[in-house]
């Protein structure tokens, strides 16, 4: 058995996860911001399955940001503070227990083919849309992670133009397109136009432009235009078998819907990859199946596949 946990910028989802990727119990918790109380209480946690489990035989953690191979968080995605924390060193450390560290799209990706929507598959990527814009991209079976275990931040491109001056990064697909970032960034900035008060409830926002309710919903088609233009890219660059959308939104159906049918529509008024789509040549976008489990079972197969080694 392994614990597991799925580390996020506002909540860290946390279990006992079986060999078999079976999840014995989970948990969540508001991420901690300082070293001090992240590492408190990720090893509470430990000594407390621990304590109920005999057969613990590591850890395995699914992370936002850069990880490089030993462990340390050269970026740890909205958790600045963080930044640099050789977070594999110090929980073994702190538990006695092996650790392994993945960047959280990258576990996702990990998970769906051991037990999720891309058991079928041996080229394809795997978006997580969450507070950023994560990605796991596999090619012939194995992880691409680059050079420098940076490759996948899908929310670093620049599709929205250039600021003259300043973080370029205001301008990246991570502030358009993610769901608290993005959506909820335009949505409260159109509010705040209208002199109504600003919202940080994105199932609300939802509902709202499938009622057809105008701000909400002509906000939210610009939103998933530009991710459905990221997809386009990405299927232009990497040519996979199938793009996966993971992260809490994907749950919705309305989104789902949306997203599948602006990607068609762009691909059919795109010649190149219109052709390729009537020979049957073109991948396709599929819902990730694990929801919001993925970050676990990947933080899982990770720490088992390290210790079969």
């Amino acid at each position: 058995m392994y614990i597991a946990f799925d580390i996020g910028g506002t909540t860290i989802k946390y279990g006992v996860v079986s060999s078999t990727g079976d999840i014995l119990e989970k948990d969540k918790l508001s991420t901690p911001m300082s070293e001090v109380d992240f590492l408190s209480k990720l090893t509470d946690i430990v000594k407390k399955y621990q304590s109920n489990y005999d057969d613990i035989q590591g850890i395995g953690i699914s992370a936002p940001g850069v990880v490089s191979e030993t462990g340390v968080m050269t970026l740890f995605g909205a958790l600045t503070e963080l930044y640099g924390m050789p977070l594999q060193a110090r929980l073994t450390e702190l538990t006695g227990l092996p650790v392994a560290i993945e960047n959280d799209a990258n576990a996702a990706a990990i998970a769906e083919h051991w037990l999720g929507g891309a058991q079928d598959l041996k080229d394809y990527i795997t978006i997580v849309v969450g507070t950023g814009l994560g990605g796991g991209i596999v090619q012939n079976g194995q992880v691409y992670r680059g050079a420098h275990g940076a490759a996948g931040e899908l929310g670093w491109p620049l599709y929205h133009g250039r600021n003259r001056a300043g973080n370029l990064e205001s301008c990246s697909e991570t502030f358009y397109s993610p769901t608290v970032l993005g959506l909820m960034r335009r949505y409260n900035e159109a509010l705040t136009s209208l002199h109504q008060e600003e919202t940080s409830d994105t199932r609300a926002v939802l509902a709202l432009a499938e009622a057809g309710d105008p701000t909400a919903f002509n906000i939210f088609d610009e939103y998933i235009g530009d991710l459905a233009q990221n997809l386009l890219n990405l299927t232009a660059v990497y040519d996979p078998e199938a793009i996966l959308i993971g992260g809490g939104i994907s749950e919705n159906p309305y989104f789902m819907d949306m997203l599948t049918a602006r990607f068609d529509a762009f691909t059919d008024r795109h010649e190149a990859m219109s052709r390729l789509k009537s020979y049957g040549l073109l991948g396709e976008i599929r819902k990730a199946k694990l929801g919001n489990d993925a970050g676990m079972l990947g933080a899982a197969y990770i720490i088992k596949t390290k210790l079969s080694k």
